[in-house]
């Protein structure tokens, strides 16, 4: 049984042959006068390229329809992803909003401006300087100012330690778990 890209090759590389020697032969059949050599060579030669274009459309139609195929399931996936994530935040509702509230009395302690507030929430959301400043219509400088003063107050060095600051406390739990379920052993 032949496998799948021997039959492939077969489809791409004999099949054109074939129909280039059957168009060539049924051509010189149904020729009132006989063909020179260089004729039959020109006949040849155009009956190729024409082959190699159509093997090349094909080929390029097989790639489209994988893309096609490529792009759907991306789209799937990303509706799907989005669609989880929309159930989660609906779940989470409540706890999302008390931990909004926490980051906010945090932010009260740290005696941050309301300004420097509505920044730190933007940076704790992933934004850029850049797309903040545009946000807040002012300068990226500006931006950048108020951001070193978020960090100054509250004793960070930068945005990832500003994410962590809140990230971390919700993941004491499974830390502490995997602690317990995989001990150190000293020796």
């Amino acid at each position: 049984m032949l496998k799948i890209y021997e039959r492939r090759f077969i489809m791409y590389a004999v099949s054109p042959i074939i129909a280039i020697l059957s168009l060539t032969l049924f051509d010189i059949w149904i020729e009132p006068e006989p063909l020179t050599t260089a004729e039959t060579l020109l006949d040849i030669s155009e009956r190729i390229l024409i082959v190699i274009a159509m093997v090349a459309i094909a080929w390029n139609m097989s790639r489209i329809e994988k893309v096609k195929t490529e792009q759907t399931t991306l789209h799937t996936n990303l509706e799907r992803a989005i669609a989880r994530g929309e159930e989660w935040r609906e779940k989470s509702r409540k706890q999302i909003g008390q931990m909004g509230q926490a980051i906010i009395a945090q932010f009260e302690v740290w005696e941050l401006s309301p300004a420097e507030t509505d920044i730190a929430g933007l940076i704790l959301k992933g934004a850029s300087l850049r797309e903040i400043a545009v946000a807040r219509e002012t300068s990226e400088v500006t931006i950048r100012q108020q951001a070193q003063g978020i960090y100054r107050k509250s004793g960070l060095t930068g945005r990832v330690e500003l994410s962590a600051y809140f990230l971390e406390s919700l993941f004491e739990v499974a830390e502490f778990r995997n602690a317990v379920e995989q001990p150190e052993y000293k020796i």
